[in-house]
């Protein structure tokens, strides 16, 4: 009895969250942290996440050398992700490319985003409203995931595709979330990210911390460029959740034609009227 009741224990235990592993080093301090974490399956998913931040084809030398792992151990795990779909291989280059097994892990996720097949014609109407793109996301660890976007059809502005990653400081929608957070929250995560993300946190401390602290008056974060590509946004967190995370909105226009004062009088409390809207839909406020 004593067994089976240590078993269900274990089984049962929360993990603690994991700041992002980049390494063999890492990876090494996580085990001796936690005996239950799979030091096997997390080598796996470090090759297939390498694609996230360089898309590219890598050969077996690269992810070896980006890892710190063996390059016998790469191999064999390149070989079973290749078998199960979720690396391909071309022979000619000797590099492997991601697999189309890896996008099928990103399907359900979307298809159960709450409301999202029910507020894509609002979405595509703000979008075509103001000439830019209205984007649905995610936070992960210290970045936003988008998972739909919809754009102005005539317009220039290259919108992020689903599964898309971008910093949460540097986002209109990452600093909403943040406003969200407690002040003892949004401490540790600030202090993780000029920690870990040092060039990115000075060019957008600024920027972030005003529309952080304006959040509460405004009811929405803005970026005036601070991701680059002459783009300026509005961001709202709604109160929707998946799982334990909130559902976050986005508006970004080309910084050309959505000036700062267009941010605060016209998008961002329209953005603010749709999200309104989503959390009515499902009886919360």
């Amino acid at each position: 009895m004593q067994s089976r009741a240590n078993t269900t224990e274990c089984s049962m235990r929360t993990p603690r969250p994991i700041h992002q592993i980049k390494d063999q080093q890492d990876l090494r301090k996580v085990r001796d942290e936690d005996h239950d974490f799979s030091g096997t399956l997390a080598k796996g998913l470090m090759i297939l996440r390498c694609f996230v931040t360089d898309p590219r084809a890598h050969a077996n030398s690269e992810f070896a050398e980006r890892l710190g792992l063996p390059r016998s151990t790469v191999s064999r795990l390149c070989r079973t992700l290749q078998a199960l779909g979720f690396l391909d291989h071309d022979d000619r280059l000797d590099r492997y490319f991601i697999g189309p097994a890896a996008v099928t892990l990103g399907y359900p996720y979307v298809i159960n985003t709450p409301l999202l097949a029910q507020l894509r014609p609002a979405m595509q109407a703000l979008a075509t409203r103001f000439e830019g793109a209205v984007s649905v996301g995610v936070t992960m660890d210290l970045d936003v995931v988008y998972v739909e976007s919809a754009a102005h059809e005539q317009g220039t502005l290259k919108r992020p595709g689903v599964g898309a990653v971008r910093g949460i400081v540097e986002t209109a929608m990452g600093r909403a979330w943040l406003a969200q957070l407690s002040g003892e929250d949004r401490t540790r995560f600030l202090t993780r990210a000029r920690l870990e993300r040092p060039d990115e946190y000075v060019r957008c401390s600024e920027g972030m911390r005003e529309s952080v602290g304006s959040y509460g008056k405004r009811g929405f974060a803005i970026n005036l460029g601070d991701a680059g590509l002459g783009v300026h946004a509005v961001g709202v967190a709604s109160r929707i959740r998946y799982g334990s995370r909130s559902i976050l909105f986005n508006c970004a226009v080309p910084g050309y034609r959505g000036r700062p004062n267009d941010l605060l009088k016209s998008i961002g409390p329209s953005l603010v009227e749709l999200v309104n809207m989503a959390d009515r839909q499902v009886g919360l406020r």
